[in-house]
């Protein structure tokens, strides 16, 4: 077999983490066992965030608050949900990506992104990282030689792959939103809005960029708003996602290539 070393560094996480510029840090501890929901999407993101499944109509007071306290909260509550789904478009000025993930707990994580005419798919459980590319996907890292030994396959990492952390990011949700933080002293207050049918209260940055916090139920973070082109959904809180392994025959371990 032909020898292949595959690197999928042009695939930057910093596409994601522009947008990601103000909410919540970690999540919740993983669960001891996952539900019975099926697992990831798979259709684009479109419309706006529906509404979390824990929202009631008790209002909770957060648009009260000052923007820091608002976005506390909001980070805490994020932070603490078992179930998440974050999905969205963005656009850097020079790529287009689309993306869908479901996080359950902190090292669950499975779903896709796009950019172009390539697509992956990846399903995280633990350190281990599951990554299916599409042909063109393959092709454009590793060309021809890169298709035929993965086309249809699920190749298997980790999250500590230096060839592939920059697509591992994106299943954790930890480090994804952790980034965000860094801008949490610009943020101020805005108008009251609404998010999927639920209302809320806006956070304001810089020209175009916005937070969306819930302001009955629990105040999640709903939505992001980065520009033009730039938009990313927090949604689906506590509706529950079972995230599995790949079957083994479809797997190809990656450490052959090391």
């Amino acid at each position: 077999m032909p020898y292949h070393r595959l690197r999928a560094g042009h695939v930057s996480a910093a596409l994601v983490l522009v947008l990601t510029s103000a909410t919540a840090c970690g999540p919740a501890e993983e669960a001891a066992t996952t539900s019975k929901t099926a697992s990831a999407p798979a259709t684009r993101p479109s419309g706006a965030a529906s509404a979390p499944a824990s929202a009631a109509a008790t209002p909770n007071g957060v648009e009260k608050l000052q923007a820091a306290a608002i976005l506390s909260r909001a980070r805490k509550a994020t932070a603490s949900a078992r179930f998440l789904r974050m999905r969205g478009d963005i656009d850097d000025g020079k790529d287009k990506f689309a993306l869908d993930f479901r996080y359950a707990g902190k090292t669950k994580a499975t779903g896709w992104f796009q950019q172009g005419k390539e697509r992956v798919e990846m399903t995280r459980i633990g350190k281990d990282v599951y990554i299916k590319g599409n042909d063109a996907f393959w092709k454009s890292i590793g060309g021809k030689g890169a298709v035929q030994l993965f086309s249809g396959k699920h190749l298997k990492t980790t999250t500590a792959s230096a060839d592939f952390k920059d697509l591992a990011v994106f299943t954790d949700r930890t480090a994804l939103l952790s980034e965000a933080v860094k801008s949490v002293d610009s943020w101020q207050k805005g108008k009251a809005g609404t998010a999927g049918g639920v209302p809320t209260v806006s956070l304001t940055g810089a020209p175009g960029e916005e937070i969306q916090v819930a302001t009955q139920g629990e105040p999640y973070v709903l939505l992001l708003n980065g520009g033009q082109g730039n938009r990313i959904e927090y949604l689906a809180y506590e509706e529950p996602v079972d995230v599995r392994r790949p079957p083994a025959s479809s797997v190809v371990d990656g450490d052959a290539f090391e």
